[in-house]
């Protein structure tokens, strides 16, 4: 018997048009390579990542006696992947993989539990089961090495509100049975009997992009089908996306990008996408971050191997290399242009390792280097202080930097050797700035007036001739020939020296 739904229409809040109907599998036998949905107790699996390292579940609407759902959200649709009875699952490029308790990973890479990714199904009492293949161990005395299922928990009270709180994680197998523990029923796309769409993005990873007004980049999607494509951008106020497959940034924030082909009597339909997330290139003080929620608009670089800083949601952000060999891993700030900036964070650590290192460079520029190695960096590790004792949260006190001319950057460097004695865990949150910020707003020299702006400066002459644009650091980032009257010239945000006239782009 089937503990999860047998009956109903189901709807969601928003449409997956041109994808199909989902209906439901009766038994782990029947699970091939496809895309499925995971509902249990009237709720739908989400690829939302909660705080607690669970997925969100999704209220459904639950009508008339069909077993089956007709477009779903696409948040709510994840891949699966059979081979030799082991099946990798995935929504978009992030593979569901089993961290350790009952904590999911979810992320491109696997990264931090690379083994942990693959999942077996079989037929129980209460429903298909889908157990984790690399969690069974002789110990079983730890529950972190018992066999793990995906079920929905409805059994946590939230004392404030009196409710139960639902989450879909991965659990030990006797909860199978437990009160408030449902089995996820799978709901697997209906075959169309048409061949497929071929739809795909020439590069469909997720990007992420550095702000500057006005930049646009290509994203084009191709398929076999005689319908058209059609791009869309979920958030119009970050990134919008024309006819022919150009996105052009907006704002800082995040969207998703997608293309999509309606069903012929050829091909079937289909929808791609991936996420789109835009950073601020610069920052404006005072400002503080915690880490909790998120990175920001830091910048996180592996340089060496693949692991990367992660925001949690109870300590900040963290990078532990153990198990993951050689690391070379960086985190660095957005850019600040002041004058003047004192910041202070607190961090925390344990494991033997190489101490953390803090730089500041006055000419990293993300938006032309791959590498922040490519920029010049001061080390200032030791006007910081450190924690003396292992598992200790220390204050770092203030650091502060005056007469400054360029916009600075901050960065936290890891190194790890993937060894229990050189991969320490180190863990930095509450980090606040505070400072002059440079205002520039305008400036006139030899009738000529620069004014600053927002991805761009505008430069007010009253002859055409040809003008060179500096960086801080005496570069030159471009010569250009202007006009009589008003000359509007994008740039990367920074400060920059126009025929001796400095001026600042945001």
């Amino acid at each position: 018997m089937l503990a999860a739904l047998s009956v109903g229409t189901f709807t969601s809040q928003a449409a997956y048009p041109g994808v199909g109907t989902f209906t439901k599998v009766n038994s782990a036998d029947e699970i091939t390579t496809g895309s499925y949905m995971l509902i249990a107790n009237k709720k739908a699996m989400s690829n939302e990542f909660g705080s607690n390292k669970k997925f969100v579940p999704v209220d459904l609407e639950i009508t008339g006696d069909e077993s089956s759902m007709v477009d779903p959200d696409k948040s709510l649709v994840f891949e699966f992947e059979v081979a030799n009875g082991i099946i990798t699952i995935k929504n978009g490029n992030n593979i569901v993989g089993y961290a350790s308790g009952t904590n999911f990973t979810y992320n491109t890479t696997a990264n931090s539990d690379v083994t942990k990714d693959q999942w077996k199904a079989e037929n129980g009492d209460n429903g298909i089961l889908l157990k984790n293949v690399n969690t069974i161990n002789a110990n079983v005395s730890d529950p972190d090495t018992k066999i793990r299922c995906i079920l929905l928990n409805n059994s946590v009270l939230n004392k404030e509100t009196g409710e139960r709180n639902n989450a879909f994680g991965p659990y030990v197998e006797n909860n199978v049975t437990s009160e408030g523990y449902y089995v996820p029923a799978l709901f697997k796309l209906e075959e169309s009997g048409l061949p497929s769409a071929q739809l795909a993005f020439t590069d469909g990873s997720n990007k992420t992009k550095i702000f500057t007004a006005g930049a646009t980049f290509a994203s084009r999607a191709t398929t076999v089908s005689t319908s058209p494509i059609v791009y869309a951008s979920s958030n119009t106020g970050v990134a919008t996306i024309d006819n022919n497959g150009l996105v052009t940034l907006v704002a800082a924030g995040e969207t998703e990008i997608s293309a999509s082909v309606a069903a012929n009597d050829s091909y079937e339909g289909a929808v791609v996408s991936y996420t789109l997330t835009v950073l601020n290139n610069l920052v404006t003080l005072p400002y503080s971050i915690d880490f909790k929620s998120g990175l920001g608009d830091w910048l996180n670089y592996s340089v060496k191997g693949n692991m990367a800083w992660e925001s949690d949601p109870k300590y900040g952000v963290v990078a532990k290399g153990f198990g993951k060999g050689e690391s070379e891993t960086w985190l660095v700030s957005p850019a600040v242009a002041a004058s003047s900036i004192e910041f202070s964070f607190s961090s925390w650590t344990k494991y033997e390792g190489p101490a953390l290192a803090m730089l500041i460079s006055f000419d990293f520029d993300p938006l032309t280097m791959d590498d922040p190695n490519e920029a010049t960096w001061t080390d200032i590790t030791s006007q910081a202080q450190w924690p003396s004792a292992k598992e200790t949260w220390t204050e770092s006190g203030t650091i502060s930097h005056n007469e400054l001319q360029a916009p600075v950057r901050i960065a936290f460097k890891y190194i790890g050797g993937g060894n229990s004695d050189d991969s320490a865990q180190w863990e930095i949150t509450d980090l606040s700035a505070q400072g002059e910020n440079l205002s520039v707003s305008s400036a006139t020299l030899n009738e000529m007036k620069v004014i600053s702006g927002k991805g761009e400066i505008v430069v007010l002459s009253d002859k055409a001739e040809e003008i060179a644009i500096y960086s801080m650091t005496g570069m030159e980032v471009l010569r250009t020939q202007i006009v009589e009257g008003s000359n509007p010239i994008s740039l990367p945000a920074g400060i920059y020296i126009v025929n001796g006239v400095k001026a600042i782009v945001f």
